[in-house]
């Protein structure tokens, strides 16, 4: 009687074992939104990017940490779990970039002052390895990938000189960068199919356009786009170049200047919905 009762735990443990595997195997999707902070910031020098102030006597400089990372972003993910504590998932989000401001002031018998903005924006792909403790109801997990980014950094100038006022906006994209992303999450499970999580995620990212474009060039409203030559308006990023005093390039080509990585790494939380297919 002992030895049937047994064999029947047995059995049944062992059937709600397989029935746990099977449910926690196969495909799923989410959708998910979450914002990314500042993490692995950096001075942007070269584009002059810092406070300056100057007065009757003295001057002071300060340096603006910029992290083109930090922002809203949106995405969707198809997963596949190979059993209830591996799995494999293929990401992609949409990052809307938060504006990073500097900005420089003369009160030296005048008061002028310019600003300087950056912003950004992201396509990236992110394949990861799943790591999931597969319990029932509550389900921490972590995730392990990489991050393959196409995306665009929007600069702009506003000079404000008394009366006269100068804008340029500068667009600078192509390339692609790749960095390395982490999360830890909990699933919360609301039936068979669908789950809510919430995760931690970092994002460690830089990023170096190939090529900038001037925009939008205007002075007290007046369009100078037209007036300016391709080599004004128009550059390309490079890792090395050689520059001819004798042989200066035309002004019909873009000039070329130094690739510069630009910060994109984040700090943030995600939340989402995962439903089973």
């Amino acid at each position: 009687m002992k030895k049937k009762y047994l064999s029947t735990v047995l059995i049944a443990f062992a059937i709600g074992l397989f029935t746990n595997n099977i449910y926690a195997q196969g495909a799923y999707i989410d959708f998910n939104a979450g914002y990314g902070f500042s993490m692995s910031s950096q001075n942007i020098e070269w584009l002059d990017f810092y406070n300056y102030t100057i007065g009757n006597n003295s001057f002071t400089n300060e340096q603006v940490n910029v992290s083109l990372g930090k922002g809203f972003s949106v995405g969707g993910t198809f997963g596949y779990m190979f059993n209830k504590n591996i799995g494999a998932e293929l990401g992609v989000s949409y990052l809307i970039g938060g504006k990073s401001k500097a900005q420089d002031n003369y009160t030296n018998g005048k008061t002028d002052y310019t600003f300087y903005t950056l912003s950004s924006k992201m396509l990236r792909i992110n394949p990861s390895i799943v790591i999931s403790s597969g319990f029932n109801g509550i389900n921490p997990y972590a995730k392990f990938g990489l991050i393959i980014g196409s995306g665009s950094i929007m600069y702009e100038y506003n000079d404000n000189d008394d009366v006269d006022i100068e804008i340029i906006k500068m667009k600078m994209n192509g390339g692609l960068a790749l960095g390395l992303s982490s999360s830890i999450g909990v699933l919360f499970n609301l039936n068979d199919k669908m789950s809510f999580f919430g995760e931690l995620n970092m994002i460690n990212l830089s990023y170096a356009p190939t090529k900038g474009e001037i925009t939008e060039a205007t002075f007290n409203g007046t369009d100078g786009l037209p007036n300016m030559t391709t080599s004004e308006k128009e550059i390309e990023f490079v890792d090395s170049y050689t520059y001819n005093i004798n042989n200066p390039p035309s002004d019909s080509q873009p000039r070329k200047e130094l690739k510069h990585k630009m910060p994109f790494g984040s700090f943030g939380i995600n939340f989402g919905l995962k439903i089973g297919l």
